[in-house]
């Protein structure tokens, strides 16, 4: 049986570089499914399988061993694992490419983006059925040859991740392991085996290899590996406003060198300076299910004036109100000079199943003098910028 959800879209082909001497291959939207959906959530095999009433309509990604199933009329596809199989149909946009793929990958582990809906069985029975538009082939292809990759600041690829998406990349930032000093926050990475490249605030993931080369080896769970310079080649993917880099090459290397810098041609007079905009925070804007207790952190791109957050940040319930709501009247604020990042405590617990807002108002400056702007791409109304999280749980009455 087809799947339920029948989407029109379009779809960009990206071919994200892995191991040495394997391949993945990715597609991805170009944000028509996102905008429907939802942002992805990486969900187990083993829970969907278990509890896929948890997850009908939403967005998830997920890993499985590509199974075929010889269907009367047609053949289908499925992920499988120790505890049970899914069907998965791709859209139709990518429906001939994956055929094609999939008849080389039966057996492997094939990692899938998609809807999870309830479909109908032969028999009359309900199933689950994951309609999916991405997917990552197995590492074990040999990999395409690449066009030479742009280099790039961390800086540049973190501020205007938008320019970078899809393109190969070379970048140089010291090795921070498996996000041990937290630069970035923990739930964003993509697999247990992603690790953290940094130079001065600007962090990335860099997934798909690890961290190792001829004459050398980096382990991501020790502190004391940490700090080395590495160059990275890859290709760039953004996610709710973080940034992975899918590895082809990595090299150790030394800190750029600013005497290197100075023998460049001479640069043209410099703009004015970039304005200071949010670059992340925790949680991610947009998670579900933080907690009741959650103290918020914000982080900027430049060095902010603590002065002008007074009165200028509040926490308020999105919506009408609802019965039993409390006036989220006792917020605290402080600034971390360090990290560039605001810390907001609700100082109430919040309640469940509600979206909390988090709003910075006009007024708040950089060192520099310059006003915080909204995200590009992010609609702040008349506010500098909006944050939205939705707390863990469910209200009984109310939308």
């Amino acid at each position: 049986m087809r799947p339920l959800a029948t989407l029109v879209g379009c779809l960009l082909l990206a071919i994200a570089f892995g191991a040495t001497g394997s391949t993945q291959y990715e597609y991805e939207p170009i944000g028509r499914y996102e905008a429907q959906y939802g942002e992805p959530v990486d969900v187990s095999l083993e829970d969907l399988i278990r509890m896929p009433e948890s997850y009908y309509g939403r967005a998830v990604r997920t890993t499985g061993t590509l199974d075929m199933l010889l269907q009367t009329e047609y053949r289908a596809w499925a992920l499988k694992s120790f505890s049970g199989r899914v069907t998965i149909v791709p859209m139709r946009e990518i429906g001939a490419r994956f055929e094609d793929d999939a008849q080389r990958w039966i057996g492997w582990d094939v990692e899938i983006t998609g809807v999870i809906e309830r479909g109908n069985a032969g028999d009359g029975s309900t199933r689950s059925v994951i309609d999916f538009w991405g997917y990552y082939g197995p590492e074990k292809e040999k990999p395409d040859k690449r066009a030479p990759a742009e280099e790039v600041s961390l800086e540049d690829l973190v501020r205007r991740p938008g320019r970078w998406e899809g393109r190969d990349v070379r970048v140089v930032g010291q090795f921070r392991g498996a996000n041990l000093f937290g630069d970035l926050p923990s739930a964003s990475h993509l697999k247990s085996s992603d690790w953290v490249l940094k130079e001065d605030v600007f962090a990335v993931w860099v997934t798909g290899k690890k961290p190792e080369g001829k004459g050398w080896k980096l382990d991501a769970k020790l502190r004391r590996d940490t700090g080395k310079w590495l160059a990275v080649e890859g290709r760039v993917r953004t996610s709710r406003g973080v940034v992975y880099i899918s590895a082809a090459e990595l090299a150790i290397t030394t800190a750029p060198s600013p005497t290197a810098r100075a023998k460049a041609p001479p640069p043209p007079p410099p703009p004015p300076p970039e304005p200071p905009i949010v670059i992340f925070s925790l949680p991610l804007d947009g998670e579900r299910d933080i907690a009741p207790d959650t103290v918020f952190l914000v982080q900027f791109s430049n060095d902010m004036d603590d002065t002008t957050f007074e009165h200028r940040v509040g926490l308020r319930y999105a919506g009408r109100p609802q019965p039993g709501d409390r006036a989220l009247d006792a917020v605290t604020t402080g600034y971390d000079l360090g990290r560039r990042a605001l810390v907001v405590n609700p100082g109430d617990l919040l309640r469940a199943g509600r979206v909390v807002e988090l709003i910075l108002l006009p007024g708040i400056l950089d060192v520099d003098g310059q006003p915080l702007q909204p995200r590009p791409g992010h609609n702040a109304g008349g506010a500098a910028d909006v944050l939205r999280f939705r707390v863990a749980g469910t209200l009984l009455t109310g939308p």
